[in-house]
């Protein structure tokens, strides 16, 4: 982001510190976005290296917490952790007990359609290019053209069912990302 994006998010994240304590932060985080600038980085560089300015706000917030209120910030704290821990096993549980069988029944299920998908295109490969020794065999088979339009037929489904396989795979993997970005947001909230 750039530092303009940077400072503006900072300040907004800050709201509610001592006016000066604020312009003092924003007047720090000035200065090092124009010392990297300086050194010839970019304001994306810098802003990747001072890290997220709600957490950097955070930290700020803690430090600048007056003493008479410490004891309640930590009860707050040990609540908010104790909330934390007792949220993240009830979702480890859910997801032990609700989650996993249907999780691992698509994962199941997908190298499935690949493995039929895979077997099809070595079944028709063998098909296409097998038909030129079954003439030197004694024994009956099919017509030329019958195994070269079975033997394409399975070509053909083989390469669909890969096609179909990555587009589910694909569909599969965000929807498991969004998933775990869900629990994550339900553990911090």
């Amino acid at each position: 982001m750039s530092k303009k994006e940077y400072l503006d998010r900072l300040r907004i994240s800050l709201q509610g510190l001592p006016t000066d304590e604020l312009e003092d932060i924003l007047s720090d985080y000035n200065e090092h976005f124009d010392i990297g600038i300086s050194k010839g980085k970019s304001e994306e560089e810098i802003s990747n290296e001072l890290g997220d300015p709600r957490e950097v706000a955070s930290n700020y917030r803690t430090m600048y917490r007056p003493n008479y209120n410490r004891n309640s910030y930590n009860t707050n704290a040990s609540n908010d952790t104790t909330r934390k821990l007792l949220v993240t096993l009830l979702l480890i549980g859910f997801n032990l007990v609700v989650v996993i069988a249907p999780f691992m029944s698509l994962v199941a299920l997908l190298i499935g359609l690949y493995g039929v998908s895979v077997s099809c295109i070595i079944g028709g490969i063998v098909i296409l290019f097998g038909f030129p020794i079954t003439i030197f065999t004694p024994i009956p088979s099919p017509h030329i053209l019958t195994s070269i339009s079975f033997g394409i037929g399975l070509l053909a489904l083989g390469a669909l069912g890969i096609i179909l396989s990555v587009y589910l795979t694909k569909g599969f993997y965000k929807l498991v990302v969004k998933y775990i970005q869900w629990n994550v947001e339900t553990i911090n909230k």
